[in-house]
């Protein structure tokens, strides 16, 4: 036996080693009547219904899931269950828009049951770890922080040099060939009756050109693209040795030592990923040095020359939650919007600048907020509401008339009057919109 056979033979014992593997995970899933059985599907249902109950379609939903359980999960042991159609809409998602096809609250029962019982088990151990989208404990800042750590590496070991590798795939759902997808499902789902139900949810998706494309809005669409490109995330991490890459949806980022090597490597993943049909964006996919700053997912990172990394949010993304303040403030005027909700809305903005470190200060910097040249006015004690945390409601008082910040822009008049310093009072320090002298330090209103 020569060498070339012996590399042959170890080759054949880690292939059948790994497809034991695959079928053990499988087969520990148990048959279709375990994978959804009543038990799990009810309290899959109930989890449907988190968020959106005041929705009539999900009140009778809900209503009658007791016995449209038993109902649905006959159907599917029957093999009769057919998904329906789906309601299409479009949003816009930090200036873009996209089309979203939500299924029925029905169908999002066993789409649900099928993601976490199935796909999630069977795709997680082939993917990365530096895969962060759509999964239980990770995310955006997540990946935000696994990059830090990243660069924190490769600046110990390389100082500045070097260069970051970014590949964007276009159309990654509209695009996504189903080949590729039950090629996965016959791989990965040994299962006949389980592979059939998972290959039936996407021969009745809703896509425009027939073969091609996953609906954005549908659970275990999310769960099949993530993990779509595992072969080549393994291919890039195993095979090409490239130790720090990021994987998040359709966005991907390596860095390497040198300039010359991440172009290497960009126009081999680039051929390996047309070859499985998925096509990539080449306008987007770029080299950059180490020694200028980068965007992923739209914050930028920049590697200083001491090594501190610095994350900045979207300027963007300010200029839009500005824009949708003014609405709401004219909503809340004509008694259209709560207040609550307004709150809401702004610890959503505030907390993802929260978490990229220094872009705390940028937003607080856009929003004019100067808290040592303003006397903050906060409402009693007991008026604060048990849900709201009191450095939450310091950070809502930048949006109350004379409270300090740019509120007094918004919500000016909106409050009734209260006591001197506060909002209509005749505090020294006040905006005069809200019934002070309308002098600052710096002489603005």
């Amino acid at each position: 036996m020569n060498s070339q056979e012996r590399r042959e033979a170890r080759y054949q014992r880690r292939k059948a080693k790994r497809q034991k593997k695959r079928e053990e995970r499988c087969a520990a899933l148990g048959p279709l009547s375990e994978v959804f059985s009543y038990r799990k599907m009810f309290f899959y249902g109930r989890k449907c219904c988190n968020g959106v109950r005041w929705k009539q379609s999900t009140q009778n939903f809900e209503l009658h899931l007791f016995s449209g359980t038993a109902r649905r999960r006959r159907e599917v042991l029957e093999g009769r269950w057919k998904p329906k159609k789906c309601v299409h809409f479009t949003l816009c998602e930090r200036g873009k828009v996209r089309p979203i096809d939500a299924p029925h609250i029905t169908d999002r029962q066993i789409h649900k049951t099928l993601c976490n019982e199935v796909l999630v088990p069977l795709y997680t151990p082939s993917m990365i770890h530096d895969n962060g989208a759509s999964q239980i404990g990770k995310g955006l800042h997540w990946h935000f922080k696994r990059l830090k750590q990243h660069l924190a590496w490769h600046f110990r070991r390389y100082g500045r040099e070097g260069a970051v590798l970014q590949i964007d795939l276009k159309g990654y759902f509209p695009n996504a060939p189903h080949a590729l997808i039950y090629q996965r499902h016959q791989q990965l789902i040994t299962d006949p009756v389980l592979r059939e139900l998972a290959d039936k949810i996407i021969r009745f998706s809703p896509c425009p050109t027939p073969g091609k494309g996953m609906p954005l809005g549908v659970e275990p669409s999310q769960q099949e693209m993530v993990a779509l490109p595992s072969d080549i995330d393994n291919w890039i991490k195993c095979q090409a040795g490239v130790e720090y890459e990021c994987h998040f949806m359709d966005d991907f980022l390596m860095t390497f030592p040198t300039i010359e090597e991440a172009k290497r490597a960009g126009h081999e993943i680039v051929r390996r990923f047309e070859a499985r049909c998925i096509r990539v964006n080449r306008r987007k996919c770029k080299v950059t040095p180490l020694t200028k700053p980068f965007r992923f997912c739209k914050a930028r990172f920049t590697l200083t020359e001491t090594g501190k990394i610095k994350i900045n949010g979207s300027r963007d993304g300010i200029k839009r939650a500005r824009r949708k303040l003014k609405l709401f403030h004219r909503e809340f005027k004509a008694g259209k919007r709560e207040f609550k909700d307004i709150e809401q809305y702004m610890e959503c903005q505030s907390a993802y600048y929260r978490c990229g470190g220094s872009t705390t200060l940028s937003f607080l910097e856009v929003q004019n907020v100067q808290d040592h040249q303003h006397q903050r006015w906060e409402k009693p004690r007991h008026d604060r509401g048990p849900h709201l945390h009191q450095a939450g409601r310091k950070r809502l008082l930048r949006f109350v008339p004379g409270a300090g910040g740019f509120g007094h822009r918004y919500f000016r008049g909106s409050l009734p009057p209260a006591g001197p310093g506060g909002p209509g009072g005749h505090g020294e320090t006040g905006c005069r919109h809200a019934g002070g002298n309308g002098r600052r330090p710096d002489g603005r209103c």
